[in-house]
């Protein structure tokens, strides 16, 4: 696990992106089953163990049900931590002042939030081929005939899928950024799962730098 050194805001994410995306490939172009890999984490440097008391917890999907279920999973598995379509009406989480004047209403000190950066797939054709059934043993003639029989397998074309998506953590006072990590996720047919082994992986990362206790 690689901790970087960035010199501004700015600068931070163009890094990140760039390193995720090139995690991304690199993970395309080696595996081919699901699973979900921490490609690169940064937090505040100085910045002690989190005790935080109420943390609002949002997935930036459009598509509500994967949102919700997601938002859902992850209030599950964070403690002291609520998921934002219980706070925001449909359509609310993208209004910026009802947001801000929300959080601080409900007295929210930090937001964890979880967005796709990136979804890349790939095509692979596998060409047609020929194969030869091995003979069977109904005799000599049996033998002889099968050895001679050959089975045709037409091409055909695989997809592989890598979701590259990025976790924040900001203070709400002075909306300070104190973590971000970027992971990649190979074919996320499953977001319960992908949800899951994403909060894993943070927190793993997080008990590393000693953020959160072990």
């Amino acid at each position: 696990m690689r901790r970087y050194v960035i010199r501004s805001t700015e600068d931070f994410a163009v890094s990140i992106r760039t390193l995720l995306l090139a995690a991304a490939f690199t993970l395309l172009a080696a595996c081919s089953t699901n699973s979900t890999k921490l490609t690169s984490t940064w937090a505040e440097p100085g910045v002690g163990p989190f005790k935080y008391q109420k943390i609002l917890v949002t997935v930036m999907s459009d598509t509500r049900s994967v949102r919700m279920s997601a938002e859902l999973r992850l209030s599950q598995r964070i403690p002291n931590s609520t998921p934002a379509f219980e706070v925001f009406d449909d359509g609310d989480e993208k209004n910026m002042d009802r947001v801000k004047a929300r959080i601080l209403a409900l007295g929210f000190d930090a937001v964890v939030l979880v967005r796709v950066v990136r979804t890349d797939t790939t095509e692979t054709y596998h060409p047609p081929s020929y194969r030869t059934i091995g003979p069977t043993y109904g005799g000599m003639y049996g033998y002889w005939n099968t050895g001679w029989v050959e089975v045709y397998d037409p091409g055909y074309t695989s997809e592989k899928t890598v979701a590259v998506i990025e976790t924040s953590i900001f203070e709400v006072a002075g909306e300070k950024l104190v973590w971000i990590s970027g992971s990649a996720t190979m074919n996320p047919d499953n977001v319960n799962e992908a949800v899951d082994k994403l909060i894993d992986e943070n927190a793993k990362a997080m008990r590393k730098q000693g953020l959160i206790a072990p």
